[in-house]
This record gives C-alpha cells, structure tokens and sequence, in this order.
C-alpha cells in the first residue's frame, strides 16, 4: 500500500503517469471546494516532459489572450468629433407656418443637449438676453421629430406666458402642425424642474423634465394636439433651441 508518492511503490521514474506529491484524504474532496482552491491544488502535480510542454502552451495562449485584453483596455480612447450644428431639414418645412414677422430671418442655435448638455437650466442661461420667437425642436429615443414655436424666449415665470403665435408641431412622418384654438392662453410657463407648453384638464401639450430627458404630451385644449410623441411618455436623444440671428 502506498503512503506519501508514487515513488514508493516501486515504480521507475519513467512511468506513463504524473508523480503525486500528497494523498491526504482532504486534498480529494474536490466538488465541495471553491473553484479557486480546485486551481489551486490542480497545479500540486509534477508533469512528465511532455505533458508539462502541453500544460504551458495551455498558459502562454491564456497568457497571450490576458495581454491582448489589458492592451485592448489601456488603449486611448479617441476624442469624440466637435459637435457640429445640425441641419435642421425637416424644420425648413415650418417656414410657411412661421409668422411673417420672422420668415425673412436667418436663425442660429442658442442651445443644444450635444454640445450644452441635458440642462433645463442651463437652457434658460442661454436664453438670457433673447427677447425672440424660440423655435424647439425635439428628437426622442425612438426617433420621433417634434417641437414647439414660442413667441418668446424661454425662461422661468410665474405663470404661463406667450402669444397666440405660438404652437405646437410633429413629423409622422408629414408634418403637422397645431396652432392656437383661443381656448385658453396656457402658451409657456418656466419651472426650475420642467418646462410646459400648452395645458388644459390637468394635461401639457408638451411637458419636459429640468434633466431634458424625460417628456410627456398629452392633448390639451389651447392647441387641441394629439400626442406629439408615438407614446405620451417618451426619452430624449436630443433637443435644440433656434433663436433669431
């Protein structure tokens, strides 16, 4: 009976098998033990030559594809591109519903979410020292286009303000458009945690979280819209004010 190695049975160190170093009874009690100590004590063998050749070529490909991934995440990351003003296609078809006053005028971009951030307040920032119609364009996560045309800038009040200019739009894909009714003058308010356009019965045409990520459009009787978005919750990707140049 052997005790400690394979040594002591008599057999050559030329035998076909790996030479143990212990047979403590514990060592065996393999599938109740951690997977860390099963790597530990799997390494506890004394290889032959020609298994020890497979067993490193087993660690240097473990090796390698370890490397390859610690390369792979030390690698610089690129710059994102400058962001670039969009060209705003689809809002060009709003020219006919504008009013007069600002057909003849080229507009600029006071604040967008890709290069100013998802920032109510940083939007009414932007605002300060425009007295202007805004026009509010909107892309939510599922792609869907919409907006709003105010006749003032945007900013924080006490209660809803604005003309009968302003009004509410969506691409669905055509454009629609959604003016005044004269049913109330719920144009614009300006919290510092939402913005809201348009109300009646509770709802907001259109309604934005202070994050500018989280919106909701509901019909409300001072433009009677439907639902500007596909769903009357939606998520922002991006969002953009123009203002008069």
């Amino acid at each position: 009976m052997c005790e400690d190695t394979v040594s002591t049975c008599g057999t050559t160190d030329s035998a076909p098998y790996p030479k143990l170093v212990t047979t403590r009874a514990e060592d065996w009690s393999l599938l109740s033990w951690p997977r860390q100590k099963m790597r530990g004590l799997r390494w506890r063998y004394s290889w032959l030559p020609s298994q020890m050749e497979d067993a490193l070529c087993g660690e240097n490909g473990e090796e390698e594809e370890e490397d390859e991934k610690n390369e792979a995440a030390s690698a610089p990351v690129p710059d994102p591109e400058d962001p670039v003003e969009p060209q705003l296609t689809e809002a060009s078809q709003l020219s006919l519903h504008l009013p007069p006053r600002v057909t003849s005028h080229p507009w600029s971009l006071a604040f967008g979410t890709s290069r100013d951030g998802f920032s109510l307040q940083r939007l009414y920032r932007q605002m300060e020292g425009c007295s202007g119609p805004v026009l509010l364009v909107l892309r939510d996560q599922e792609g869907q286009m919409f907006g709003a045309f105010c006749s003032s800038s945007l900013r924080l009040s006490k209660g809803f303000y604005g003309t009968g200019e302003t009004f509410l739009f969506s691409f669905s894909p055509q454009l629609k458009v959604f003016k005044w009714t004269g049913s109330n003058s719920f144009f614009v308010k300006g919290d510092w945690d939402s913005l809201m356009m348009g109300s009646g019965s509770g709802q907001f045409g259109l309604w934005l979280d202070g994050d500018l990520y989280h919106g909701r459009s509901h019909p409300c009787a001072t433009f009677n819209n439907e639902v500007l978005a596909r769903q009357e919750q939606f998520y922002i990707r991006e969002l953009e004010a123009w203002v008069l140049s």
